[in-house]
């Protein structure tokens, strides 16, 4: 299977879950700040997604999985520990919609690779089931590497970006700038106040 790597946004679309222990768990956590309409499907939950749902951050149906849980769902993720059990539930979806096999990567069609976040900057792994082990270990030496200063960093980088469009700048000249602020030296927040204080003036005299 070749896989495509896609950022995707999932405001408002309908996923379902299906388990309600710490497999679930690890699921709902990487999704409840999508502001996605979160349904979990379970007898039973553990404390931690019990917590979610008297929070109103998910939606708790209190039974075992039936086909018509998954009607009209944009993304279905099996997550219980029974292989049986997810395999019905991935016969039962949709031919159209995403699916995530926590238990066996390949009955799905979606992974979930490891990442973490800095501000704007999001930095995914993935083995492709191979080794989620070496996936771990990698975001870990990566996150060493893009630590904290990148968030604050994307923000300049975000701004510098948005003033150039503004400009009378060349192509050339914009580029230009682009690249000069990939330098490490504009990771320390005082280096990028002093050359978006200087763009700012540049092209407000030259504009």
């Amino acid at each position: 299977m070749t896989l495509v790597p896609l950022m995707l946004d999932l405001k408002g679309k309908k996923v379902v879950v299906i388990g309600g222990g710490h497999v679930a768990k690890r699921r709902v956590d990487s999704l409840l700040d999508t502001e996605a309409f979160l349904t979990v499907i379970s007898p039973k939950l553990i404390p931690e997604l019990i917590h979610h749902h008297e929070k109103a951050r998910i939606d708790w149906k209190q039974k075992y999985f039936s086909p018509d849980d998954v009607e009209g769902a944009f993304l279905i993720i099996t997550a219980t520990n029974n292989r049986t059990a997810n395999r019905i539930v991935v016969e039962s979806a949709p031919s159209d919609c995403l699916i995530n096999a926590a238990d066996e990567a390949d009955a799905g069609n979606v992974h979930f690779p490891a990442h973490f976040e800095r501000g704007k900057l999001t930095v995914a792994i993935s083995t492709q089931g191979a080794s989620p082990l070496l996936a771990k270990k990698i975001k870990k030496d990566l996150s060493c590497q893009y630590d904290e200063r990148y968030e604050q960093y994307l923000d300049f980088l975000f701004e510098v970006r948005q003033l150039l469009k503004q400009s009378s700048f060349s192509h050339q000249e914009r580029n230009n700038y682009l690249h000069k602020i990939l330098s490490e030296v504009y990771l320390d927040p005082q280096t990028q106040k002093e050359m978006l204080h200087s763009l700012e003036h540049y092209i407000k005299n030259i504009n």
